[in-house]
């Protein structure tokens, strides 16, 4: 896609005159006469219009220069003589220019292959090269941008006249413009088709395709073609309904049984710290009793001790292994220094002892304690741990396979009812191209060949995306919009949009350019990325002898409003420009990227017009 940034006349001696535009939503407003309205003309013919006419302030100006950029942040400029000519494309900014540039022409003409605006251009925008057929024998011809211009480009008297969007004026030639649309919704054109051939080959081929039209509808017949089966229930809001319910009620289950199994996983992770607590604490409990033990043999040999020292008194008489001397008392090396050392060493050994054994007593008691503690929380876990699995296997499992199941069941229900519905509209497709076909071999000459309209889905999701852009501007009610492929326009709410007065009709056109740009951004389809448009809220009144038929319908003033708030929201990966006589709101105005011309009456600080000259410029 791509947008513009400025607008640029030139001529020598003269002040440039320049219009800046950025990304998103661009507002031009300001009084008559300003030249807003020529900045359209001056897109229009950079794009390939054979005339660019003048307003009296713009004829000294010998050229213009259109500066676009795409999503890939590249640059081109285009620039073409104001009296006409081939265009000269610059792949740099305007102010970057020098040379000649790439000289091409504005539109290709006859069996012309040479480069126009529209083979720089689109490929520029990301568009690839398509055909699109344009009569009722299946002849093609390129999409160009001259084939959607009134899709991005519309101009005062366009937006509230009774025409076609798409088509414009009424002529012979549409079919290209209402296959362009068709290209741009779906992505796909018309490179297949081929050519009208001979009336026998065609007579032929449309009898073969009604055999094999016949073949197809056989058994569909069978199955739709009974009154009882046309009127099966459609509406599956109870059973969407049910689904939704169970669907909810499955994520609840799901959600508890994630709860119960965390719960379990937690637990599960409790008793493993238990148990090493456990084994710890009677690991510990065995070391303190062994200690106990060796604390009694201890005690046992301290007696033995300090009882065998009295025995030292009853010795014989003997000579002493020290100094060979009697061992009588009293002697330095008798019996009687030796003795009460030792039993006071034993009797003070064994007190210590006996402190150590009343603290390993407490320890022991404590451990004991904490052992069964310990215990009784494990058989408290392993409880809850029993109560979660049973909880588990024998209530939320068969709840949930109870569920999933029914779900399961209703799911192919539904499936198989969306089956049927499709294969009922096929059959109605079916029937009606039967019948067409039927009334082809039944004129008289050249029978018309079938030739496929604009594909169901995607013209309900434009039709929804117009939907969306009224809601968003405050439509009475809720806007029910169809696009009537005889008239190759709208209907919002069953009324035509050329049956309303000019204010409606602009509004809804605009509603529809804007949706078309939505759709196309969104599903990346064929579009330029940027719309123009001017007026859509003020009434085209008789100027330069031109009239709109229609009554003048002026606009809800909530409408207005809600236009401009939604404008301000505008994605900043497209681009539109509202040329406007009336000024947004103040608020609306700090969020769009706002120009004023003032005419006339402009201050010092405010801009005339599009043209820098003293008297306003003409419109």
């Amino acid at each position: 896609m791509l947008q513009i940034r400025k607008i640029l006349l030139r001529g020598a001696g003269l002040e440039d005159a320049l219009v800046q535009f950025y990304s998103g939503a661009n507002v031009l407003a300001g009084e008559s006469d300003t030249g807003k309205s020529f900045l359209l003309e001056c897109i229009n013919f950079i794009l390939g219009a054979e005339k660019l006419t003048l307003v009296d302030e713009a004829k000294p100006y010998t050229h213009l220069a259109v500066e676009f950029v795409n999503s890939n942040d590249e640059t081109i400029t285009l620039v073409r003589p104001t009296s006409g000519g081939k265009v000269a494309a610059y792949h740099v900014p305007i102010a970057d220019i020098s040379g000649s540039g790439q000289s091409i022409a504005p539109t290709r003409k006859g069996k012309s292959k040479g480069p126009d605006v529209t083979s720089v251009l689109l490929p520029f925008a990301g568009i690839k090269e398509a055909r699109l057929r344009r009569n009722v024998e299946g002849e093609t011809q390129r999409f160009t941008i001259r084939t959607i211009e009134s899709l991005f480009l519309v101009d005062e008297v366009a937006v509230i006249d009774q025409q076609s969007p798409v088509t414009g004026k009424a002529t012979f030639g549409d079919t290209a413009q209402k296959r362009a649309l068709s290209y741009i919704l779906t992505g796909v054109d018309d490179e297949s088709v081929a050519a009208g051939e001979k009336n026998e080959i065609v007579k032929a081929r449309l009898k073969a395709k009604l055999e094999l039209v016949n073949e197809m509808l056989q058994p569909l017949n069978e199955r739709f073609a009974s009154p009882g089966e046309l009127t099966v229930l459609t509406d599956d809001t109870e059973l969407d309904t049910l689904i939704g319910s169970l669907t909810g009620e499955l994520e609840n289950l799901a959600t508890t049984r994630d709860a119960i199994q965390e719960r379990s996983q937690e637990a599960t992770r409790n008793i493993l710290k238990a148990d090493s607590q456990l084994l710890g604490i009677r690991e510990l409990l065995s070391r303190y009793r062994l200690l106990d033990e060796r604390y009694t043999s201890d005690l046992d040999r301290l007696d033995f001790i300090s009882e065998g020292s009295f025995y030292f008194d009853a010795l014989q008489e003997v000579p002493c292994p020290v100094c060979d001397q009697i061992m009588a008392p009293g002697h330095s090396h008798g019996p009687d220094s030796t003795a009460l050392p030792i039993r006071e060493s034993a009797v003070a050994e064994a007190a210590k002892i006996h402190a150590h054994r009343t603290d390993l007593a407490a320890a022991i008691r404590d451990l004991e304690v904490r052992l069964g503690s310990v215990e009784g929380e494990k058989h408290t876990i392993d409880t809850e741990l029993k109560s979660l699995n049973t909880e588990l296997s024998r209530t939320l499992a068969p709840r949930l396979e109870f569920t999933t199941e029914r779900l399961e069941q209703l799911v192919n229900r539904h499936t198989e009812r969306e089956a049927t519905r499709v294969e009922r509209e096929r059959w109605q497709e079916l029937v009606k191209l039967q019948n067409d076909i039927n009334s082809s071999l039944a004129e008289s000459g050249t029978p018309k060949q079938i030739w496929a309209g604009i594909p169901p889905k995607e013209l309900g999701e434009f039709c929804a995306e117009i939907q969306a852009v009224l809601s968003e501007w405050k439509w009475k009610g809720t806007p029910h919009v169809e696009f009537d492929e005889k008239t190759f326009d709208i209907t919002v709410d069953g009324k035509p949009r050329q049956s309303h007065g000019k204010g409606v009709r602009a509004v809804l056109y605009a509603a529809l350019v804007i949706g078309l740009l939505r759709y196309a951004a969104k599903n990346h389809r064929p579009h330029p990325g940027l719309i123009v448009i001017d007026s859509p809220l003020t009434s085209y009144k008789k100027k330069k002898n031109q009239t709109v038929k229609g009554e003048n319908g002026q606009i809800d003033a909530g409408v207005e409003a809600a236009f401009w708030k939604s404008l301000a929201k505008t994605s900043k990966d497209i681009q539109v420009i509202v040329i406007e006589n009336k000024e947004p709101p103040t608020e609306m105005a700090a969020e769009v990227h706002y120009q004023w011309f003032a005419g006339e009456e402009a201050k010092a600080d405010e801009r005339a017009g599009f043209i820098p000259t003293k008297s306003a410029p003409a419109n």
